[in-house]
Formats: C-alpha cells, structure tokens, sequence
C-alpha cells in the first residue's frame, strides 16, 4: 500500500511539476512583437495587432480569396474608411476565429465580412483538437521560436511595432486566363456545411450581434471555388442568421469581371486588376450602409495617407512599365 501511495505521490509530483514547466515556457515563448522575426505565422494578417486601439472599422476574414480581392487603402482612397484583411492561405474556420476575437481585443468593427469559401472548408476533428490546444499552451503554436528566442523577452509586455502597409491586401501582377465553362450554371440542390463548421459560424454571428457588428457573407469572384450550389447554402444561412450576402460570382454588370485578364492562377484568385473591381464594388456598398465615418481628413489617421501614397506610387510604376512593355 505505501509502494502504491509513494508512486501514486510521485505521478502527481511530476504531472504538476510538468504543468508547472509548461505554463511558464508558455508564457515565455508567446511573441512580443509581430515582426517576422517574432512571429512567424501568416505575418500580414497579424499586422492588425500594431494598428491603433479601435482604428479598424471594417474587417475582413477568409482564406487567400480575401488578401487577393480585397485592397483596403482603395476604399481608404475613395470613401475615407479603414479596413483590414485578416486573411491567410488556406484559412480554416477554427483560425478565421481565432483572427476574429484576436481583433476584438484591440478593434470594435462596426462591420464584418466572412468570405464564404473556407465555409465549406472540411477539417478533421484532431484539427479541432489541435487548436484548441494551441490557445491555453501557446508553446504548442510558438515551439519554433527557441531558436531566435531572447530571454529578455521574458520580462516585455507585449508592443506590437510591425505595421502592414497595405492592410493584409497582397498585390498580384500576373495574369492567367480562366476556363469559365460550367462556371455558375443553375442548380437547386445546395452544397453541406459541416456541424463543426456550423458551429465556427454561429459563434462568429453570435459575438458580432453582441458586440453591435454588421455580419455579410463574401464570395468574391473564383470560376474554381465558386458554384451554384455554394450559393443556394449560403442564401439559406444568411437568411437563418440574419445577415446580408454578397455573391459577386453573379454580378455581372456590377464586377465586371473579364476571366481573360482579371485573374492570376486560371480563376482561382483574382489578380491586380480584378481585386480593383471587387475593392470597388465594396466600397459601394460600405457607403450606401451609412454607418461608417470617413476619416480621410482626421489627423490620427495620416498614417493612412501615406500607405496610401507608397502604395499608388508603385503601382503607377509598374502600370507605367507594363504600358511601355505592351506598346513596344
């Protein structure tokens, strides 16, 4: 009986000890910085950490078909509101939340879009499992920065410096013509949303109710993501929690998209100039909502201006050089 208890003693020791060893290289290791250097994962999204304390009016999240699409300093050009990109590839809901209550902490968004393609994204539950791990044992997610790692970090609160020039938004120069056949045919059938990914939404539509946030659904324009099916299940599930849809895969006239020049991988993202037109689109739409302020004028946001300014000035350099390009 003493073997037992002594042992039994000794599991405990350990397990707590080993608890004990984890909590603290945990909160060693978490970033203080989001600088490459720190941090490592998908650093334009987390860019929106080193933006002023509810700066961010409008959030955007989604997979790679957001930071294509989507260029928040042209909706800063025409209507004056900000706007961040809180995108990375491949982005499966479990992430896309962990973004949405990451902003929260900093940013009251007065509106906030969900592109629709990771939606129907299937995960496997030990995914689920994983993230969930990763949140209260961040040395899980953060294991790789032992080898940079400064063990004055330990004593710093966090002071997130690195600023995302283009808000999230990565420009893309290359054109690659799509394949539109088949492409938004009629369907009435709808396409399946898992329950796991149900309940990522419902969380997400529950927390912007809550914090007195606008939810729509994107789907930007993709002849490779996008169908008919999709669509109908996403009408439903707008419809079921109150919140507006903007499938641009059938406005036609209103994104004009031309499938020969606006896309840069054969219709799967848009390229430069296809983000122009859905960037346009929105920021239409943003306006007629007639809930956000432009800040065009506002001295604390001249930070803006001048992403704004880098930003035009290399694209009119290479619009210049492709013009040159094409006429000679």
């Amino acid at each position: 009986m003493k073997g037992f208890l002594k042992n039994s003693l000794k599991g405990v020791i350990f397990v707590v000890g080993l608890s004990v060893l984890i909590a603290i290289s945990s909160l060693a290791i978490i970033p203080r910085n989001n600088r490459e250097e720190d941090w490592k994962h998908d650093v334009q999204a987390h860019g929106i950490l080193a933006e002023p304390e509810n700066t961010i009016d409008v959030l955007f999240l989604g997979d790679s078909e957001v930071y294509s699409s989507i260029n928040p300093l042209r909706i800063w050009q025409n209507y004056g509101y900000t706007s961040y990109c809180c995108s990375s590839s491949k982005q499966r809901l479990w992430y896309t939340i962990e973004f949405f209550f990451m902003t929260l902490s900093s940013q009251q968004p007065k509106i906030v879009f969900m592109e629709t393609n990771n939606i129907f994204k299937f995960f496997p539950l030990e995914e689920t499992m994983l993230h969930a791990a990763d949140l209260p044992i961040p040395l899980i997610k953060y294991h790789d920065r032992w080898k940079n790692y400064n063990f004055e970090e330990l004593f710093r609160t966090p002071d997130y410096t690195h600023i995302e020039n283009r808000k999230g938004y990565r420009l893309y120069k290359e054109s690659d013509p799509a394949d539109v056949e088949g492409y938004m045919e009629e369907d009435e059938d709808s396409a399946y949303i898992s329950l796991t990914n149900m309940t990522y939404i419902k969380i997400i539509a529950d927390t912007c109710r809550e914090n007195g946030a606008k939810l729509v659904f994107l789907s930007t324009p993709s002849t490779k993501n996008w169908n008919m099916k999709k669509h109908n299940r996403i009408v439903q599930l707008s419809e079921e929690l109150g919140a507006d849809y903007i499938d641009m895969n059938l406005l036609l006239e209103e994104v004009p998209i031309d499938w020969n020049k606006d896309t840069r991988d054969m219709g799967d993202h848009m390229n430069y100039f296809g983000a122009e037109k859905v960037t346009a689109y929105l920021g239409k739409y943003l306006s007629e909502t007639g809930i956000l302020t432009n800040h065009k004028d506002d001295p604390e946001y001249a930070g803006w201006n001048r992403c704004l300014k880098t930003f035009t000035d290399d694209v009119d350099k290479w619009l210049s050089t492709l013009k040159a390009d094409e006429a000679g």
